[in-house]
């Protein structure tokens, strides 16, 4: 019995220790990220319309506690913003930064630049910024518009499901779960261990020690 004990109990204590960092690491404060939004030119509306939703949608996985949508962030930093699609340089997303309190910011500039007339083909960055390292990540496009779909999965992974501490907060269901888990594991401890002692008893039906 000693020789289940031990590997047994090995792997109780790392899947406490396991699910005590789940819970640990999903319950950080989440990092704040803006969305500045997008820039498309030389396209119909209708298009532009579509290729900001498809964009937007990238960031629905988030906590909204922390994400800032493009509507607020124009509303809190218009100037900022502004100056940023004028210039997408690493000093215009830190003010934008600076003025939302986002950790990340987030922003695209496109244009069509498609010879044919019935087809759009969509060039332009998606950046990334780090506002504390300060720099920023291109990602750049050249898709026709009907693979755009597909080019906003590709972004989301890269750039957005990277970000650190971006998960959702554990709910209450998830805590008790894991510290369910905990008890029971504990509880099956417990039971294996009072089985070896009371198998390995003085047992009295033994024989007495003889000397020589």
């Amino acid at each position: 019995m000693n020789k289940l004990i031990k590997p047994i109990a090995v792997i109780l204590v790392n899947t406490i220790l396991l699910a005590q960092a789940k819970v640990v690491s999903t319950s950080q404060s989440p990092v704040k990220v803006a969305y500045a939004g997008i820039q498309v030119t030389n396209v119909d509306p209708w298009a532009e319309t579509e290729l900001q939703n498809k964009l937007s949608a990238i960031f629905d996985g988030l906590n909204p506690e922390q994400f800032i949508n493009s509507k607020v962030v124009l509303q809190v930093a218009k100037t900022q913003v502004d100056s940023l699609f004028l210039d997408m340089a690493d000093a215009q997303f830190q003010r934008v930064a600076d003025q939302t309190g986002a950790q990340y910011v987030f922003a695209g500039k496109f244009k069509n630049v498609s010879p044919d007339e019935s087809r759009i083909m969509i060039q332009g960055d998606f950046y990334r910024y780090n506002a504390q390292l300060k720099s920023s990540y291109r990602y750049e496009v050249l898709k026709y518009y009907e693979r755009m779909g597909s080019e906003a999965t590709v972004i989301q992974n890269q750039l957005v499901d990277t970000i650190p501490s971006t998960a959702n907060p554990p709910s209450l269901k998830q805590v008790a779960m894991v510290f369910g888990v905990i008890l029971l594991a504990g509880l099956l401890f417990m039971s294996l261990t009072g089985t070896n002692v009371w198998a390995e008893g003085d047992g009295g039906n033994g024989g007495q020690p003889t000397e020589n």
